[in-house]
């Protein structure tokens, strides 16, 4: 199901092509889903749980020394066109009729809190303050989902390389950037 909901889109979705797919019944997958909407919802909850399995059992994303180096690592594996398909689902997620703050979203929201978990815990190992670290948690993930954005629409993966590289660069620890004679 995850995998057709990657290869087709939301916006198109329909239960009885999904269930067809599946190899089952319009009436088997209902029991399952009540709507549309909920087997969505599913879908995104499942890629948020492999992405926490990913994280926490790649020993090279484990070994990151830095947040810096985590997103190091991390980043040519989104890159790859079968990864890059969960930051179109977002994207088409987003426009889907308008991002809907009703019902039940969990999972939707999870998908940045997951994230940011994630980046809140290694800065604050690299000396960010809490405060500082939620901040520059946020402006990252929005920064690798932008990138994404634009790698998807241009394609000049050399330059987005480039932007993001520069980017991680400003996250050098604290005590670093604010030595003497830096530019911090």
């Amino acid at each position: 199901m995850t995998e057709y909901v990657l290869a087709h889109g939301v916006s198109d979705l329909s239960l009885r092509p999904v269930a067809q797919a599946l190899g089952v019944t319009h009436a088997t997958l209902l029991r399952h889903f009540s709507s549309k909407e909920e087997l969505i919802m599913s879908v995104v909850d499942k890629i948020r749980t492999d992405l926490a399995g990913r994280l926490t059992g790649d020993e090279e994303l484990r070994a990151a020394n830095s947040a810096a180096e985590l997103v190091r690592a991390l980043w040519p594996r989104l890159c790859e066109p079968r990864e890059q398909r969960q930051f179109l689902l977002l994207f088409e997620m987003v426009g889907y009729n308008g991002w809907k703050p009703e019902g039940d979203r969990g999972s939707a929201r999870s998908l940045v809190g997951d994230w940011l978990d994630i980046l809140v815990g290694r800065l604050m190992q690299d000396g960010w303050p809490s405060k500082d670290a939620s901040a520059l948690a946020t402006l990252l993930l929005a920064q690798v989902r932008g990138l994404q954005l634009d790698l998807l629409v241009s394609g000049d993966r050399p330059r987005v390389d480039r932007a993001l590289e520069f980017s991680l660069r400003l996250l050098e620890r604290p005590a670093v950037r604010d030595t003497p004679g830096s530019h911090g």
